[in-house]
């Protein structure tokens, strides 16, 4: 693996947060693209509020996913607490992310009085598509690994005595397909019913992951076999199905408009 992109003197550069810097932009620049062209006139967010609605969504998501990483490792932080905020080293938990990332949007579409399923029904594709490149992130990083394996696509990573399974390279395959069935799902009949893509996304993650969990080798079983990713992956595959039935508004769309102006 390649934890360390490059050196420039006395700066390191590190791949996972070369990693996460790109996951940002290419998300931002397809967001763009698609309220530019096949999303134009039916989405809510132009490019100045697509750019704010991303700062507030990205730093939302790394201090929630920082903060469930630093949670659930706290006796190693605890001896070193300046690691907590080494970003560049690893360790963001993405389910923390996805509520911190949520929690900022929240913030967001309400100071804008913007309906908050139909903002996230206009850019969970590139935010499915911006975690892929994250997770090729983890693995140049070596973690988020799997279980240890025999079979030929086994991965060697430093530390470990014995070959892996590559669980980072196999769930951004998996978000990838999942990011282009959520770009055609963005039909304006789906669109036109807040939340039915974010209802696809969260049942098509949630049962990636909970299949992804079945390799990770990092993850400890904590109820009836399940890892804790399991069993809120298996929340959310309820909850986007609860979504996709009922076709559920949480905000008065009568009060939207096609196009909001950022304002910082």
């Amino acid at each position: 693996m390649h934890p360390i992109l490059f050196t420039l003197g006395p700066i390191t550069i590190y791949t996972y947060g070369v990693a996460l810097a790109l996951a940002f932009a290419v998300s931002m620049m397809l967001a763009t693209r698609a309220s530019r062209t096949r999303l134009k006139g039916i989405v809510l967010l132009d490019d100045a509020a697509l750019l704010d609605w991303g700062c507030w969504v990205m730093a939302g998501g790394v201090l929630g996913g920082r903060l469930w990483y630093v949670l659930l490792n706290w006796e190693a932080y605890r001896a070193q607490p300046l690691e907590v905020v080494a970003l560049w080293h690893g360790g963001l938990v993405w389910y923390g992310g996805l509520a911190g990332g949520l929690l900022a949007q929240a913030l967001f579409v309400a100071r804008r009085k913007l309906s908050f399923l139909r903002v996230t029904d206009q850019v969970i594709p590139a935010v499915a598509l911006g975690h892929a490149m994250g997770r090729l992130g983890c693995f140049a990083n070596g973690c988020c690994y799997g279980l240890p394996t025999a079979a030929w696509w086994g991965v060697r990573l430093p530390g470990h005595p014995t070959a892996v399974v590559p669980t980072q390279l196999l769930e951004s395959l998996g978000l990838v397909a999942l990011a282009v069935t959520l770009w055609m799902a963005q039909r304006p009949a789906t669109l036109a019913r807040p939340g039915r893509v974010f209802g696809f996304y969260l049942v098509g993650y949630g049962l990636l992951r909970a299949v992804i969990e079945n390799w990770r080798g990092d993850q400890p079983a904590i109820w009836s076999g399940l890892t804790l990713a399991q069993l809120i992956s298996l929340g959310l595959v309820l909850l986007g199905l609860w979504f996709l039935r009922k076709r559920l508004t949480l905000m008065n769309d009568a009060t939207d408009v096609p196009v909001h102006r950022g304002n910082g």
